[in-house]
């Protein structure tokens, strides 16, 4: 309990004078003259019993009433929150922090929640009188305080909220909570609130309520809940939207698998609409049973390389939001494959390469194949050039003519793309010298080559490989269960390396020495593999995991120079690395057709590395350097915002909610003063006061009787 005038307290003193005047105070009797003595005596007797009992009432009456005349004077207030228990005259530091996510985009009784939001944060930032300070908060993803510091400025704060944007984002309650809470920890001296303005989704706030024990945030902050939006409204969704596919070719069919959610209590239907860079394409109708979710596959097939633009789309609901979805889809010619095998020498036993070629096309078609290999001698590459192949692999080379290796040096450097496969014709000593020593800071091999290690011919000794990262795009595919293990595999002879100290040990043999090493050249990457791609060292090609083990390895060496950017959500920064030089102007163009110029670029050679926070809007962003479109992504708002459920309000501790127990009735700034302040109890108290006085005079005024009838 608070009371505005303390002061007035030390009228409570003046309990003693009735007790003064009941207690010692004593009448004087006054003689008569009865005509019966035993009479007189009873009646007295009978008399005193009943003054006695009147007396205690007046006294107590007395003492209520010089109670109650202090209490009204000290203007008590009485409340639930921390402030309440704090001086009236203390100033009041609060923040306001205001859910700006996605879920807030719906409507409820055709109005929109954001706004509603907005309303009530100006309601609660009215009751900021003089020497009070605050700030306003967000707590979208990524959240955060608008001011750093609690400020006297009532307009700026105004100014915040009404300029305040709802995002596509998730809600971040930590993110505006926590720097909040630091504001407001040392200000012992005020009344301290944080006041939450939130549609209260189960999605956003049993996370929170999980992972932080809010019992332990210090008792004096009043942590207020307003509750916005009422009911959650029905909503369905595209949550997921992706291609079935590790590459994807001009002209072939692909499987794009929509996943649409419905967040209602029955059953509905919608139809899905496809458009690939902005033409519709297809349409498919789909039935959903409540509360669940449908993944639709439909087949598509695109008409250009290069980036793509592919959206998903439903009927608009009360939340349009996320009625759409977007991806970002690169487009490949046939990727080409150049084998560079060893010259036969009239030798017909070799077949280096044929394991290689089944391998990337084992149905042996022309047509409908990821893969198109074009196998070459030594002497028939004099002509070729390795930039028009998405990657480059050697067999088994014993020398290459020196403007090749140039060629090949310069193509890796310039993002292509090189497997090694060493053999019986290998020799160390040139490999270290011509792919690495001379060729400076453009070497090629991601390791020096020392001895080898085993004997293919006798086979008596078959090595493993082990300790495979999984992790890595060219062997993750064996992480699943069903999908092969490329440990069963025997090495009966290899090379002994040396890992390049930038280089990436994919899996070593079973005693410990490196089986394939990777490392990043310039824009391209290379890839050692210490043994055959035949037979003659192994019997890994021909076993049911080396197929898809070739397929993977190609597939991210050829799709990783590209800016893949997977998952983004609104307000996420993006970072990547994109081909150009110092002069080029590298511009990302926004959903709505605005575009950026990209600054604060790193540049290495031959590539610039920019990030940006700009991606508030969720859709297609597009790249460009001068303009050449070098890349895309899509910015998708989080599945979890489109399920609109409310969480119970007990199962949040520590927070006020402000709609439920503060009166009914009253309007949002009558409610942050009633918990602020407490219920002002002067008014009850001067009531009961003259209820009090009445009935004290009452019962002074009303005379004793006498009941004579008793005493015969």
């Amino acid at each position: 309990m608070n009371f505005a005038s303390p002061w007035f307290l030390l009228g409570l003193l003046g309990i003693a004078i009735p007790v003064w005047l009941h207690l010692y105070y004593k009448k004087t009797p006054v003689r008569k003259d009865f005509p019966s003595l035993r009479l007189i005596m009873k009646s007295v007797e009978m008399l005193q019993h009943q003054r006695k009992l009147r007396n205690l009432l007046l006294m107590a009456l007395r003492i209520c009433l010089i109670i109650l005349a202090v209490m009204a004077l000290a203007r008590p207030f009485v409340g639930q929150s921390a402030g309440a228990g704090v001086s009236s005259s203390a100033p009041t530091a609060f923040v306001i922090l205001l859910d700006n996510s996605m879920s807030m985009g719906s409507t409820y009784q055709g109005v929109s929640v954001f706004n509603t939001a907005r309303a009530r944060a100006l309601d609660i930032l009215d009751q900021m009188g003089q020497g009070d300070k605050a700030t306003v908060g967000l707590i979208n993803e990524p959240g955060g305080l608008v001011f750093s510091q609690l400020t006297w400025d009532k307009e700026a704060l105004r100014q915040c909220i009404n300029n305040a944007k709802l995002t596509a984002g998730g809600t971040d309650m930590a993110s505006g909570l926590l720097p909040a809470l630091e504001l407001l920890v040392p200000l012992k001296g005020y009344r301290r609130s944080i006041y939450v303005v939130t549609d209260m989704t189960e999605s956003a706030w049993k996370p929170f309520v999980d992972r932080y024990d809010l019992e332990r945030i210090d008792k004096g902050i009043d942590l207020v809940m307003v509750p916005v939006g009422g009911t959650a409204p029905d909503n369905m969704a595209v949550t997921g939207l992706e291609i079935d596919a590790s590459v994807v070719m001009i002209g072939r069919k692909v499987p794009l698998k929509v996943t649409v959610s419905n967040f209602t209590g029955k059953k509905q239907k919608c139809k899905i609409g496809i458009s690939i860079n902005g033409e519709r394409k297809l349409g498919s109708e789909v039935e959903i049973e409540a509360n669940s979710e449908k993944i639709c596959e439909i087949e598509c097939t695109f008409a250009k390389t290069g980036m793509n633009h592919v959206e998903a789309s439903i009927q608009n609901d009360a939340m349009p939001l996320d009625d759409q979805r977007h991806l970002a889809v690169r487009v490949f010619e046939p990727c080409k494959i150049l084998l560079i095998k060893p010259e036969t020498s009239g030798n017909t036993d070799n077949y280096d390469d044929i394991f290689i070629k089944f391998a990337l096309n084992p149905l042996n078609k022309s047509k409908e194949n990821i893969f198109t290999v074009d196998s070459r001698s030594v002497s028939e590459i004099g002509k070729a050039e390795p930039a028009a192949y998405a990657a480059v692999i050697l067999l088994n080379q014993r020398q290459l003519p020196t403007a090749f290796i140039k060629k090949l040096s310069e193509y890796v450097i310039n993002g292509g793309n090189l497997i090694t496969f060493l053999g019986d014709r290998a020799v160390p000593e040139w490999y270290n010298k011509h792919l690495s020593d001379d060729l400076g800071g453009n070497y090629l091999l991601p390791a020096r080559i020392f001895k080898r290690v085993g004997n293919a011919v006798s086979k008596s000794v078959g090595y493993q490989l082990t300790d495979i990262d999984l992790g890595h795009p060219a062997f993750s595919i064996f992480g699943k269960d069903g999908n092969g293990d490329p440990s069963r595999a025997k090495i009966y002879e290899f090379f002994q390396v040396k890992p390049n100290p930038t280089a990436m040990l994919l899996c070593r043999m079973s005693h410990g020495l490196p089986g394939i090493v990777e490392e990043k050249r310039g824009r391209g990457r290379s890839m050692l593999v210490t043994f055959t791609a035949d037979n003659k060292w192994s019997n890994w090609p021909i076993k049911p995991t080396w197929l898809p083990f070739m397929h993977q390895a190609l597939i991210y060496m050829i799709t990783s120079n590209d800016v893949t950017i997977n998952g983004a959500r609104p307000g996420m920064p993006i970072s990547a690395i994109i081909t150009a030089s110092d002069n080029d102007s590298v511009v990302m163009k926004h959903p709505d057709g605005t575009k950026e110029s990209i600054t604060g670029l790193t540049s290495t050679k031959g590539a610039l590395h920019f990030t940006t926070r700009n991606t508030e809007q969720p859709g297609y962003y597009e790249i460009s350097v001068g303009q050449r479109l070098v890349s895309a992504f899509a910015v998708n708002p989080p599945a979890e915002e489109s399920n609109l459920t409310r969480i119970n309000l007990r199962k949040i501790p520590r927070f006020i909610p402000l709609e439920q127990k503060v009166g009914n009735g009253k309007s949002v700034k009558e409610k942050v003063a009633l918990l602020r302040d407490g219920y002002d109890l002067s008014n009850a108290a001067i009531w009961l006061l003259i209820l009090l006085a009445l009935a004290e005079c009452f019962f002074a005024n009303k005379p004793i009787e006498k009941k004579v009838s008793n005493v015969a």
